[in-house]
């Protein structure tokens, strides 16, 4: 059933041009049909594959459909809005220096470190929390649209596109030690080529997208929704406060948030420096708001009206 459910979602996706977009300035968006999903890792896999803060296990029920950009948020697409509020981010940034993440004063999203500038079609990193609900504030004032960041389980739920898989590209491809990943067809990880740039002490995907950091977006395949780069490239910013584990969530997809703030917030999707077992759709990270990283960005979801 599972085959055929992605089937299904591939029609869907079809059906509906992922290439709408709502204004000038608004990205390109893919309609997520609504549905039910399971949230998280099961129990047993906790341990080899998984951490302990994706369980236990929830049914999440996406109620209404919705959009998400088809690419995470370029650099074009920031530039555009720094120039037009004026916004220019703080400058400083964690790159990664002498084997460690250092936090540089001259490094941004203008230049996050790497051997070249950044071009207009990658995405945009070294942006916090903060600038990217702004920028996605700034859309919604542009378009007469509702924007915002995705909730984490909107974002698991189009990261999945319409599977069950701990990666939507292959049921089977999920322990670091396969001889030959699928990962480099789908997502921008840590490869083969990242090893020979970067020696990180992790293991690496067994495959080579001939891509050491960023990746342009839309290099990869796409999932059944049409959504790309959702697994790998940057780690993307999403709505809710960090939790060390699913109990007591509700279960109608909203952002859990706290009235005081958030201490840390969710991160998803794994990006160029990750290992296999951190690119899923369930594997989560945490971040201080304020934390601004060369592998980490953000995309957008647009509720439907």
């Amino acid at each position: 059933m599972q085959w055929l459910l992605a089937v299904v979602m591939c029609l869907v996706a079809a059906a509906v041009s992922a290439q709408e977009r709502d204004c000038e300035a608004c990205p390109e968006l893919a309609l997520v049909p609504p549905g039910n999903f399971v949230m998280g890792t099961p129990a047993e896999r906790v341990g080899p594959d998984a951490a302990r803060d994706e369980i236990p296990q929830l049914v999440m029920t996406i109620a209404r459909p919705f959009y998400i950009a088809v690419h995470e948020v370029t650099v074009g697409q920031f530039r555009r809005y720094v120039e037009a509020t004026g916004n220019e981010p703080a400058p400083g940034c964690r790159v990664w220096l002498g084997g460690q993440w250092v936090r540089e004063r001259d490094r941004g999203w203008r230049d996050p470190g790497f051997a070249a500038p950044p071009a207009d079609d990658e995405p945009v990193v070294c942006v916090n929390w903060d600038d990217a609900r702004a920028y996605a504030d700034w859309l919604a004032r542009e378009s007469g649209r509702r924007y915002r960041l995705p909730s984490e389980a909107e974002w698991e739920y189009a990261a999945r596109g319409g599977t069950s898989f701990a990666r939507f590209w292959a049921e089977r491809d999920s322990h670091e030690e396969v001889t030959l990943s699928l990962a480099c067809d789908y997502a921008n990880v840590y490869d083969a080529t990242a090893v020979d740039v970067w020696h990180f002490a992790w293991p690496n995907a067994r495959c080579d997208d001939r891509a050491a950091g960023l990746a342009p977006v839309g290099r990869y395949r796409p999932n059944a929704f049409g959504i790309r780069d959702i697994i790998g490239n940057a780690r993307e910013w999403v709505q809710d406060c960090y939790t060390a584990s699913y109990l007591g969530r509700p279960i109608d997809a909203q952002a859990w948030t706290w009235q005081g703030g958030c201490e840390r917030v969710v991160v998803r999707g794994g990006s160029w420096a990750s290992r296999p077992r951190e690119a899923r759709a369930a594997a989560r990270d945490a971040e201080p708001a304020a934390l601004r990283q060369s592998d980490l960005g953000f995309r957008v979801l647009r509720e439907y009206e």
